[in-house]
């Protein structure tokens, strides 16, 4: 063929235009456009090229994956003396009767006895407590009671009235006989200014002479 033959066919070509070899290298070019930059990117972490330099990590008492279906532990005890973040250690263990004297003997309210103390103390008992101690700390709430939770003793008997702050305060920290422990509920500020409002309540059923001179 000659060269003016090649020349002529040349400029009657004009390729068949076809969709699904349109779609299929559109879909290529833009898959190409994520993938290969992030080849890129990801090729100096791979565990083969950067020597180690990056690691699977585990925290402590947790895991860092698995091997033949049990998960690999971390076998790092927590620093001596650490505690977590929120945590406040009472030292004072058991809802014996014993333990209780001593915490009557050992700790004093730590708060001042303020109105702001008081009204958060009320606060906390009206959101906790009252569903057992009653809104005025008689054992009367509303899911106490036959075939119910048994009801607790009245806050304003003279045994109770008696009780040092200290020994509110543990009970409340750990509980007694059928009252489950409040310390994952307050904080020990928290805890003196329930103990605050128990001494308000317990004044409002029971004033003293001198009350009505104020």
């Amino acid at each position: 063929m000659s060269l003016a033959g090649i020349q002529d066919r040349l400029r009657r070509w004009s390729p068949r235009f076809s969709p699904a070899w349109f779609k299929a290298i559109l879909v290529a070019v833009v898959a190409a456009a994520f993938a290969v930059p992030l080849g890129v990117l990801a090729l100096p972490y791979l565990e083969l090229l950067n020597d180690m330099a990056v690691q699977p990590k585990g925290k402590a008492q947790g895991h860092y994956g698995w091997f033949q279906g049990e998960a690999r532990i971390v076998e790092r005890p927590p620093a001596a003396g650490s505690m977590p973040m929120g945590y406040y250690p009472y030292h004072l263990e058991g809802k014996d009767e014993a333990t209780a004297k001593q915490a009557e003997a050992s700790l004093a309210n730590e708060l001042p006895a303020t109105l702001a103390a008081v009204e958060e103390g009320e606060k906390l008992f009206n959101y906790y407590c009252w569903t057992c101690h009653g809104r005025e700390g008689y054992g009367n709430g509303p899911i106490v009671g036959p075939e119910r939770f048994p009801a607790p003793p009245a806050l304003h008997t003279d045994t109770a009235r008696a009780f040092k702050d200290g020994r509110i305060f543990h009970i409340i920290s750990r509980g007694q006989n059928k009252m489950p422990s409040y310390a994952d509920k307050f904080t020990p500020h928290e805890r003196w200014a329930i103990v605050h409002y128990v001494r308000a309540l317990q004044r409002s059923q029971n004033p003293k002479p001198e009350d009505g001179e104020k």
